[in-house]
């Protein structure tokens, strides 16, 4: 026990919170870089509903021009058109025996932030009159969903704000 007293000591004399700030920032910084994988209910055909059927974004996404979070499809807006099946892909009778069985559809945000930062799409949809291309990048044109979650890095959304000549006060996006 005395071969540990000096660590003690140092621990005592300020060296623990550099040592717990260290590994704080570690975690953090592993956390951000890590995009978990992803698995959807069915593999969302985006470009099939967007560009050849012509269906709006809101028609999945219903809060995304109203509310903080976009929404993410409720089966009866899949149970609209797919009760029968429209065609003959795995995917799509696969949907229609999810829906016919009455279970939930899972969906999985493909986009995270933090817990610490607001982000609402109303605010950026409707007052900033931001693309969802901006973000969401060619989604709408994918005939796959992602297979991982993509990390918003902080930088991002300050350079958006920066060409944008939008306020980058901590508070403007922070709880």
């Amino acid at each position: 026990m005395t071969r540990f007293r000096p660590l003690r000591a140092a621990l005592a004399g300020g060296a623990l919170a550099f040592v717990v700030a260290t590994v704080a920032t570690l975690v953090v910084r592993a956390s951000s870089a890590y995009s978990p994988s992803v698995r959807q209910p069915i593999a969302f055909n985006h470009r099939k509903h967007v560009a050849e059927v012509g269906l709006a974004c809101s028609t999945c996404h219903e809060y995304y021009e109203k509310e903080a979070f976009s929404g993410l499809p409720a089966a009866d807006a899949c149970g609209a058109c797919h009760s029968e099946p429209q065609g003959k892909t795995a995917e799509e009778l696969a949907l229609v025996k999810l829906l016919a069985s009455g279970a939930p559809l899972d969906w999985k945000p493909l986009f995270r932030q933090p817990p610490h930062v607001f982000y609402s799409h109303r605010r950026h949809v409707v007052a900033g009159k931001i693309e969802c291309g901006v973000c969401h990048g060619t989604i709408a044109e994918s005939t796959v969903p992602p297979s991982s979650v993509k990390r918003l890095r902080m930088q991002d959304c300050i350079d958006c704000h920066e060409r944008r000549g939008v306020s980058t006060a901590c508070t403007t996006c922070h709880r």
